[in-house]
């Protein structure tokens, strides 16, 4: 299922959405400030959704995968889940259950975490099968892979330029 955008984007919007990178929280090998590429998504249970995450773009990840602290949130019951399965996850493994639920990117106009209730305009939305995983490390981080994430999207990534472009493939460009 391709992504679907919300009646308020524009033919600007129809054209790939560019993103800087963002510092992360941690600091590198000698106390640096890290940069990653982190793109602002939310998660959405039919009438319940989280405010916007930091979405890690990770080419390496078979599954887009979250905390099972979310699910909660989501009003979402794991026990009855559409499967389980595990993944490498940096120099370990993890389980996750998976269920299908809606993500959303938000327009880089709207890089600013938000709360709940507040409006968010400008996103392209998509439904997709993501892992839920116990114990994981970050409750606001979304690791962003092949199925759920890539499976949607044209994505290029530039560690050169710190940026993302991430553009819609079935979205008529500027020019059609």
């Amino acid at each position: 299922m391709s992504p679907s955008s919300t009646p308020a984007l524009t033919e600007r919007e129809q054209r790939p959405w560019l993103y800087p990178y963002r510092q992360d929280v941690q600091l590198g090998w000698h106390g640096e400030l890290v940069v990653r590429p982190l793109l602002p998504v939310s998660l959405v249970n039919g009438d319940r959704g989280t405010p916007q995450l930091a979405g890690l773009v990770a080419s390496g990840a078979d599954l887009t995968l979250v905390s099972d602290v979310l699910a909660e949130q989501l009003g979402i019951d794991l026990e009855d889940n559409e499967g389980e399965g595990a993944h490498r996850f940096g120099i370990g493994e993890v389980k996750a259950r998976y269920k299908t639920i809606d993500l959303r990117l938000h327009s880089p106009d709207d890089l600013c975490l938000h709360s709940p209730d507040a409006e968010q305009d400008e996103y392209r939305q998509w439904r997709s099968r993501i892992g839920f995983v116990q114990d994981w490390p970050s409750n606001g981080l979304v690791v962003l892979g092949n199925v759920g994430f890539f499976d949607q999207f044209e994505v290029a990534i530039s560690a050169f330029a710190h940026s993302i472009a991430v553009a819609d493939p079935d979205a008529d460009g500027p020019d059609s």
